[in-house]
């Protein structure tokens, strides 16, 4: 017996070893087989990268050096700065791998004051105290090659995961490209902001659209006023509002777009960045200038008119303090608002837009005209001045007619203005509103430093007209990814419940508490102006001390029962979202085994 159970032992050991051996053999040659080969099983497909940013890694004809800095020791203490420096990398790995050669990746941990840390912030990179002691963190990205220079990421924010892949491509790009396509400005609003002009005038930033346009293109303001040609290397004419346009600088459009330039126009009705007065003039200046434009193109513009839609109505505040109401005149455009065909509006999800016109085709149009923004159908249109005159917005909607379609707010212009012309491309949009901070971005301070946190899709819009009209249309597929970021959504809705659940009993109590706080600051004051204490003071006192002790503990009893019932909420799921799939297999192993010795006990 002892001669079988040892030979058994032995089998058993030997099988082992195979397995082993087995195991790592498979390992590595399906690590040299399949190297490369990937399945991306994410609902939104956030490791697989867009086709333009494979485009723009294999684009460098000189490898390009990116260096990741991350202050990984400073960061222990951070979970979720090393789970999103994990994402980055594991996004760097990937350009690195599709560029075939052409992007390489250093990873690089600056410990403080070491000869990393002196070279990182060199670069620009900047070092932010955002542990919890104040340890100060760099965790940035730097790109370099031998003709541009050198290009980096100061700090790569967590909130901005949708924009990683566009950031990183952008970076790659701007190392590529040594000379930016030159845009066009003419403007009639403070687009690029204001000057200080003493004390009492500090000055205007640029807008934060045409900030990050100055970071893609090289911008070159236009003076309308005396303009008689666009300059050759101008490849697309960016027009806002531009009510300062002579003859001479009519006559250069139509020239620039008979010879295949390229032209955005922004025109509004209403522009709101501008006094009220001044903003019907500028709106009568612009369309005055650029009506023979229009009639060539057989488009029509009323600058006189608003368009209103219930529908899509945004809530504002019509007064500083007062509560937000639906505005009419302020709307929200979602995905069915926008293009799905076209690439500068298929992968938005939402603009804003205030006080916009609309365009129209008229009968012997030369030129297709082909919607990107339009309203819904319940959308009708007022003057401008009755907008100006009506404090109400809900007072805009008495005696509103629905038009019969959708209006068309932001459109496409294609073909030939004239027999044996180039193809004009042009976009109008009848609105400079939505470019203006206020509709799409809010600017939040951090550590000195001002973070842009976006709430629309303007100024993706934006850059996708340029980008698009100048021909670098690899970066338009990029922006908006995903993220990677999944939080257990049940477990909130969860915890909303029970929050609820408490909440009207917890307001009960602290109304109870606030008043029984009061009543003792009453005693309080009476025995003060008193000087003296009388019994009934002092009964009515302690009654008033013993209520206030007993709705505290209350309090901290529900609190308790409160985190408790949460706490509990959120093991029973994480351990479901854990366990199940590994209990489910185990549970199938298991029946199949009994089941095989079934039926190796059945058989003859």
């Amino acid at each position: 017996m002892r001669v079988v159970a040892s030979t058994r032992v032995l089998r058993l050991v030997l099988a082992l070893l195979a397995l082993a051996v087995l195991y790592v053999a498979v390992v590595q040659i399906g690590t040299r087989l399949l190297d490369g080969v990937q399945i991306d099983l994410t609902q939104d497909h956030i490791y697989t990268l867009a086709p333009g940013t494979r485009d723009i890694a294999r684009s460098p004809r000189e490898p390009v050096q990116l260096t990741l800095y991350f202050s990984r020791h400073s960061a222990r203490d951070l979970p979720q700065l090393r789970a999103y420096a994990q994402r980055v990398q594991t996004l760097l790995r990937e350009v690195a791998r599709v560029s075939q050669g052409r992007v390489r990746l250093a990873l690089v941990d600056p410990r403080p004051y070491s000869a990393a840390e002196d070279r990182a912030l060199a670069a620009g990179l900047s070092a932010l105290p955002v542990g919890p002691e104040g340890q100060r963190v760099i965790f940035g990205l730097v790109g370099t090659n031998a003709t541009t220079g050198i290009a980096d990421i100061p700090f790569l924010q967590p909130d901005k995961e949708a924009f990683l892949e566009y950031d990183v491509a952008r970076l790659i790009h701007e190392l590529v490209t040594p000379q930016r396509p030159v845009v066009g400005l003419i403007s009639g609003l403070p687009v690029e902001g204001e000057p200080a002009t003493g004390m009492e005038a500090p000055g205007l930033p640029p807008w934060t659209a045409f900030q990050q346009l100055g970071q893609l293109f090289r911008v070159q303001p236009l003076d309308g006023r005396t303009l008689t040609a666009i300059p050759a290397d101008v490849r697309v004419l960016l027009l806002v509002q531009p009510d300062m346009l002579g003859a001479g600088a009519v006559q250069a459009i139509r020239a620039f777009l008979l010879r295949g330039g390229h032209l955005a126009l922004f025109i509004d009705p209403d522009p709101e960045t501008l006094p009220p007065a001044q903003a019907v003039a500028s709106a009568q200046a612009s369309w005055h200038a650029l009506r023979p434009l229009f009639a060539e193109w057989g488009v029509s513009f009323d600058p006189d008119r608003v368009v209103l839609d219930p529908t899509l109505a945004r809530s504002v505040s019509p007064q500083a303090g007062a509560a937000p109401e639906p505005d009419p005149a302020v709307l929200g455009l979602g995905r069915a608002e926008l293009s799905h065909d076209d690439v500068i509006t298929a992968g938005l999800r939402s603009i804003n837009v205030s006080t916009i016109g609309s365009f129209e085709q008229t009968e012997h149009a030369r030129l297709r005209l082909v919607p990107l923004l339009q309203s819904s159908g319940d959308a009708g249109n007022v003057s401008v001045q009755r907008v100006l005159d009506t404090p109400d917005p809900q007072a805009l909607l008495d005696n509103l007619r629905p038009a019969r379609g959708r209006y068309v707010l932001a459109a496409r212009l294609t073909g030939a203005l004239a027999p044996g012309a180039q193809q004009a491309d042009i976009v109008l949009v009848a609105d400079t509103d939505l470019l203006s901070d206020r509709l799409w971005v809010q600017l939040l301070p951090f550590f000195g430093q001002t973070l842009t946190s976006p709430f629309a899709n303007n100024g993706d819009f934006f850059l996708n007209v340029i980008d698009n009209l100048s021909g670098s249309s690899a970066l338009i597929s990029i922006r908006g990814r995903a993220v990677a970021a999944r939080p257990f959504t049940r477990l909130r809705a969860l915890r909303a419940e029970a929050e609820q659940a408490f909440r009207e009993r917890r307001l009960a109590l602290q109304q109870q508490l606030d008043a029984a706080e009061q009543r003792l600051l009453e005693i309080e004051q009476v025995r003060s102006a008193g000087g003296t204490s009388d019994r009934l003071h002092e009964a009515e006192y302690h009654a008033a001390s013993e209520k206030r002790r007993d709705i505290r503990n209350e309090l901290r009893r529900i609190e308790r029962h409160l985190d408790t019932r949460i706490l509990s909420l959120q093991w029973r799921i994480e351990t479901l979202d854990i366990f199940l799939l590994p209990a489910l297999i185990a549970v199938f192993g298991l029946l199949l085994m009994a089941w095989r010795r079934w039926r190796g006990s059945a058989a003859p």
